[in-house]
């Protein structure tokens, strides 16, 4: 019996599409933050795995666990 691994899939992939304002907008919503700050915090974690030979998709779990912390911190009452 073979195994089938199924490619991994971003609960954030909008964030790559023009899509990105409206799943700004409803995490900022979620998490009681601004939309920009969704936006900045995406842009500047995935600069920060940034890898030039890999792609953004090939270091795409790696991006969506820290940017889920990012807003999981963000969602602790201060």
């Amino acid at each position: 019996m073979t195994k089938h691994h199924q490619a991994y899939q971003s609960p954030y992939a909008a964030m790559l599409t023009p899509e990105r304002f409206d799943l700004a907008l409803k995490l900022a919503a979620q998490y009681h933050l601004d939309a920009s700050q969704i936006m900045f915090a995406y842009l500047e974690i995935t600069a920060n795995v940034a890898e030039p030979a890999k792609a953004v998709t090939d270091r795409q779990k790696e991006i969506d666990e820290r940017f889920q912390a990012f807003l999981e911190d963000a969602a602790k009452p201060l």
